[in-house]
């Protein structure tokens, strides 16, 4: 953060659209430069977190919050994530408490309404979604791999076993104390929304930024992100999971969805998205060695924008085998 703030900072620019927002740290780096911000992810459960984070400027979740959400309040409650991810992600228990806290955060609406309801919400979500990341092997959810977390006298290189056997309620009272200390108001009112980045109807954005889905050099195509965090969305969509899952996958995922940047040519994405926003300065994020090449990007962004300026820094992955050999983070700055 530090390193993007420093190539950015001196950019003439009040208003931002942080087109793959993510996790939303680039969104709230924005937002602490006092910039007037719109978060945009095409995964639902990162909107919440863009909601909790950007769009919201003074509401927090209390302790009777919390105790509402951990707790059954006399509600028929469902069972889908136990019935259906058995042995998947997490155990019995803690999928029973999932169903639980998946009803409770949609029925908090019996104590708020409205923009307060909503942003609680978010703040729920983004606090459960946080847990639920941190008590996974690799952070994801792309293959079955609960045994990795139980299995007994094994040697591990990775993950924290001891965040594995938290539970969920004292991990989310954590992440509530933490997030809780960052919500702020800068005087502006943002906005955090969920849709495929060429979708995008708004182009009045002094400068947009954008964080894509990479592809290695010896790919041709991006990960997938929603088949990585797919049970995050299937939990904000809870009523409809049952219809957009693939029973026929081991992990349980959702059916894919195509969208602009899992098909086609990343080179034609690119190019399209820097001719939607031609008008905006554009700053793009990423990776080398990558697909396509950081000179082909250039060379894409010249096509309309006349000064192109490219920053590099060293990266280290924390779960990639490849740290240390040539891996960089670029930013790439279109004016």
């Amino acid at each position: 953060m530090p390193w993007i703030h420093d190539n950015l900072k001196s950019l003439q620019f009040k208003t931002v659209l942080d087109g793959f927002g993510g996790t939303g740290s680039v969104s709230y780096l924005f937002k602490l430069m006092n910039k007037k911000v719109t978060f945009n992810d095409i995964l639902p459960s990162n909107r919440m977190t863009g909601v909790a984070l950007i769009e919201n400027d003074s509401i927090t979740l209390d302790e009777a919050d919390l105790e509402f959400v951990f707790h059954r309040n006399g509600f028929k409650y469902p069972s889908y994530i136990e019935d259906t991810f058995k042995g998947v992600y997490y155990t019995s228990e803690e999928n029973r408490l999932l169903d639980v806290m998946a009803l409770n955060i949609k029925m908090l609406s019996e104590r708020y309404k409205g923009d307060v309801l909503a942003k609680k919400q978010a703040l729920a979500y983004h606090l459960l979604f946080q847990s639920c990341l941190c008590k996974r092997p690799f952070n994801l959810f792309h293959r079955k791999n609960l045994s990795l977390r139980t299995a007994k006298n094994i040697e591990r290189s990775f993950g924290n076993k001891i965040t594995w056997n938290t539970c969920f309620t004292k991990l989310m009272k954590r992440f509530n104390e933490e997030v809780s200390s960052k919500v702020f108001s800068n005087g502006s009112t943002h906005k955090a929304i969920s849709q495929d980045i060429l979708d995008i109807e708004n182009r009045k954005f002094d400068l947009v930024y954008f964080d894509p889905p990479y592809a290695r050099a010896d790919e041709k195509m991006p990960k997938d992100y929603r088949e990585l965090y797919h049970f995050l969305d299937g939990i904000v969509d809870y009523d409809n999971w049952p219809k957009n899952i693939d029973l026929k996958t081991k992990n349980k995922r959702l059916v894919k969805q195509k969208n602009h940047w899992n098909e086609g040519k990343i080179e034609d994405n690119l190019d399209a998205l820097f001719n939607k926003f031609k008008d905006s300065i554009i700053v793009l994020s990423y990776g080398q060695p990558g697909y396509p090449s950081i000179y082909k990007i250039k060379k894409l962004m010249l096509k309309y924008k006349p000064k192109v300026r490219i920053f590099r820094k060293k990266y280290k992955y924390k779960l990639n085998h490849r740290n240390g050999h040539g891996l960089y983070e670029v930013l790439i700055i279109g004016e």
